[in-house]
């Protein structure tokens, strides 16, 4: 009942006017709130972290969770001659020219200016990519003003290669395979964007389809009347 006060008190077509991805973001968390309220129900005791607070290890399988992450040698040396990855030691491929003339006179413009140089692009980039997610955390800080509790830290910014990585990597992390009944299945409301199904079928998570109405409104009881502990 909370969760339909919620959606029924949301002005959606204002939303999936001005921002549908933001709609999308809020029938998510709604359904990740009835998923945590199964999971950690009676009738759900496997769950191996039922009882924690974090909403992320509720939901994530249980594989996840014991991921031990990846660390290279970069994350302790990030200075010297550096070899481990197998990069160009020796600098960018292109180098700055002082500034020329061609054999017909025409002035000659450097390969590649100062400002490239310092960016070092014969070494990987940081994988944590702190200095954007900075960038975006205060841009959004100016935005929101001083409400703290708006507030976001580098820390809480996912950086993508486009929507398709995040919404794949979230499947990876929080559906388990199996497009049948012991594997999880996602939610679509059709006519929608369809690297939702895609994603879904690369990592053999089920589909399930409740289209839109006619008006293009969400039909908010049959949606929450089809979430299930596998949603």
């Amino acid at each position: 009942n909370q969760i339909k006060q919620i959606i029924r008190g949301t002005n959606v077509k204002k939303i999936i006017k001005h921002d549908p991805f933001l709609w999308y973001s809020l029938l998510t968390w709604c359904c990740c709130l009835t998923k945590i309220t199964m999971a950690s129900s009676p009738s759900n005791p496997s769950s191996p972290v039922s009882n924690s607070p974090n909403v992320v290890t509720r939901l994530a399988r249980r594989n996840i969770l014991d991921l031990l992450p990846y660390r290279c040698a970069r994350d302790d040396y990030d200075e010297g001659i550096l070899l481990d990855a197998n990069e160009n030691a020796f600098g960018a491929p292109l180098q700055k020219k002082p500034a020329h003339e061609n054999k017909n006179g025409c002035p000659v413009t450097n390969d590649i200016n100062s400002h490239q140089l310092k960016l070092e692009l014969e070494r990987y980039p940081c994988p944590y990519q702190i200095p954007l997610k900075t960038l975006y955390t205060s841009y959004r800080q100016a935005r929101v003003g001083n409400d703290v509790n708006l507030h976001l830290a580098a820390k809480n910014v996912f950086v993508g290669v486009g929507s398709d990585e995040a919404i794949d990597m979230l499947m990876r992390i929080f559906c388990t395979p199996g497009n049948g009944e012991d594997g999880d299945h996602i939610m679509i409301t059709p006519p929608t964007y369809g690297m939702y199904t895609v994603c879904a079928k690369v990592n053999d998570v089920g589909v399930v389809k409740v289209p839109l109405t006619k008006e293009f409104d969400v039909p908010v009881d049959e949606i929450l009347s089809t979430v299930n502990s596998k949603t």
